[in-house]
């Protein structure tokens, strides 16, 4: 591959990932009490994105042949246990993700 390709694709993935980060302070006056809709998504985020990794997880998962789907089951439960008691998506989510290819690699 071409070095100024590269170089280039990594200053566009910088100025996507910076205005990703910026615009939110530049859109949203901190003196001004945030949008209901604003309020919503800043609530029910975590959980959004634990239902589409619960599915991601299991678009490929075969529930006819062995394990018979054993190691997915064991990581969403895992997930679930784990965000009922601690309320930390960020905890959730590594743990279960941890425990998943702990039992991957011995099943």
């Amino acid at each position: 591959m071409d070095t100024g390709y590269i170089l280039l694709a990594i200053l566009a993935a910088s100025c996507a990932t910076f205005a990703t980060r910026v615009l939110p302070f530049l859109l949203f006056d901190k003196k001004q009490k945030p949008s209901k809709t604003l309020e919503l998504f800043e609530k029910n985020m975590p959980l959004m994105i634990m239902v589409v990794l619960v599915f991601y997880a299991l678009k490929d998962t075969s529930f006819h042949e062995y394990p018979y789907g054993l190691c997915e089951i064991i990581g969403i439960s895992t997930a679930f246990m784990l965000h009922i008691k601690f309320k930390n998506a960020l905890l959730s989510i590594i743990g279960a993700t941890a425990v998943y290819m702990m039992i991957v690699r011995i099943v």
